[in-house]
Protein backbone atom coordinates (compact mmCIF):
# COMPACT_ATOMS: atom_id res chain seq x y z
CA UNK A 1 0.00 0.00 0.00
CA UNK A 2 2.80 2.57 1.50
CA UNK A 3 5.91 2.53 -0.58
CA UNK A 4 9.09 3.39 1.20
CA UNK A 5 11.30 6.40 0.24
CA UNK A 6 13.61 4.47 -1.88
CA UNK A 7 15.85 8.68 -2.15
CA UNK A 8 16.15 7.91 1.78
CA UNK A 9 20.14 7.48 3.23
CA UNK A 10 21.30 6.96 6.60
CA UNK A 11 23.58 9.46 7.82
CA UNK A 12 27.06 7.49 7.21
CA UNK A 13 25.86 6.94 3.86
CA UNK A 14 25.04 11.10 3.85
CA UNK A 15 28.09 12.37 5.42
CA UNK A 16 30.47 9.77 3.09
CA UNK A 17 28.10 11.14 0.12
CA UNK A 18 28.81 15.36 1.15
CA UNK A 19 32.64 14.51 1.39
CA UNK A 20 33.15 12.43 -1.34
CA UNK A 21 30.06 12.98 -3.84
CA UNK A 22 30.01 16.70 -3.12
CA UNK A 23 26.38 16.83 -1.99
CA UNK A 24 25.11 19.52 -0.42
CA UNK A 25 23.78 19.05 2.98
CA UNK A 26 20.59 21.22 3.29
CA UNK A 27 19.92 21.91 6.97
CA UNK A 28 15.51 22.55 6.57
CA UNK A 29 14.91 23.25 10.20
CA UNK A 30 13.96 26.52 12.01
CA UNK A 31 16.71 28.55 12.99
CA UNK A 32 16.13 28.25 16.62
CA UNK A 33 16.84 24.18 16.17
CA UNK A 34 19.70 25.02 13.71
CA UNK A 35 21.16 26.95 16.57
CA UNK A 36 21.24 23.87 18.67
CA UNK A 37 24.02 21.96 16.35
CA UNK A 38 24.43 21.60 12.46
CA UNK A 39 26.58 19.18 10.00
CA UNK A 40 29.47 21.86 9.68
CA UNK A 41 29.38 22.92 5.81
CA UNK A 42 25.67 22.36 6.04
CA UNK A 43 23.55 25.45 4.69
CA UNK A 44 20.40 27.01 6.15
CA UNK A 45 17.36 26.98 4.27
CA UNK A 46 13.76 26.82 6.45
CA UNK A 47 11.31 24.29 4.68
CA UNK A 48 8.91 27.11 4.13
CA UNK A 49 11.50 28.93 2.25
CA UNK A 50 12.90 26.77 -0.17
CA UNK A 51 9.83 26.98 -3.12
CA UNK A 52 11.43 31.05 -3.16
CA UNK A 53 15.07 30.07 -3.32
CA UNK A 54 15.08 26.92 -5.54
CA UNK A 55 17.39 28.66 -8.25
CA UNK A 56 20.06 28.67 -5.18
CA UNK A 57 20.11 24.85 -5.28
CA UNK A 58 19.87 24.36 -9.24
CA UNK A 59 22.85 22.20 -10.32
CA UNK A 60 23.32 20.96 -7.08
CA UNK A 61 23.09 17.66 -5.42
CA UNK A 62 21.10 17.77 -1.87
CA UNK A 63 21.12 15.99 1.29
CA UNK A 64 18.04 17.04 3.25
CA UNK A 65 17.75 17.15 6.43
CA UNK A 66 15.41 17.88 9.75
CA UNK A 67 15.05 16.84 13.43
CA UNK A 68 14.24 13.25 12.77
CA UNK A 69 13.25 13.23 8.85
CA UNK A 70 10.13 14.16 8.54
CA UNK A 71 10.35 17.57 7.00
CA UNK A 72 13.32 16.72 5.15
CA UNK A 73 11.36 13.80 3.56
CA UNK A 74 8.80 16.54 1.50
CA UNK A 75 11.86 18.87 0.78
CA UNK A 76 13.57 15.87 -0.79
CA UNK A 77 10.25 15.17 -2.92
CA UNK A 78 9.63 18.72 -3.77
CA UNK A 79 13.43 19.41 -5.02
CA UNK A 80 12.98 15.85 -6.99
CA UNK A 81 9.91 17.41 -8.70
CA UNK A 82 11.81 20.40 -9.95
CA UNK A 83 14.82 18.44 -11.35
CA UNK A 84 17.12 18.59 -8.70
CA UNK A 85 18.80 15.35 -7.32
CA UNK A 86 17.60 14.69 -3.39
CA UNK A 87 17.88 12.70 -0.83
CA UNK A 88 16.58 12.83 2.47
CA UNK A 89 18.34 11.99 5.55
CA UNK A 90 16.41 9.05 7.31
CA UNK A 91 16.56 10.17 10.90
CA UNK A 92 17.95 13.69 11.14
CA UNK A 93 19.62 15.75 13.31
CA UNK A 94 18.88 12.95 16.07
CA UNK A 95 20.53 10.12 13.85
CA UNK A 96 23.61 12.50 13.07
CA UNK A 97 24.44 13.17 16.76
CA UNK A 98 23.68 9.73 18.04
CA UNK A 99 26.43 8.14 15.26
CA UNK A 100 28.69 11.01 16.61
CA UNK A 101 28.89 12.36 13.24
CA UNK A 102 30.62 16.12 13.70
CA UNK A 103 28.19 19.25 14.96
CA UNK A 104 28.56 23.07 15.18
CA UNK A 105 26.92 24.62 17.65
CA UNK A 106 26.16 28.37 16.71
CA UNK A 107 23.39 30.34 14.66
CA UNK A 108 25.84 30.33 11.02
CA UNK A 109 23.52 30.33 8.37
Amino acid sequence: MFSRDKTAVDVETASQMAADDGYVILDVRTARERAQGYPPGSVHMVLESIPERLSELQGTKVLAFCRSGSRSGAAARFLSQHDIEAHNVKGGILAWSRAGLPLKEGSQR
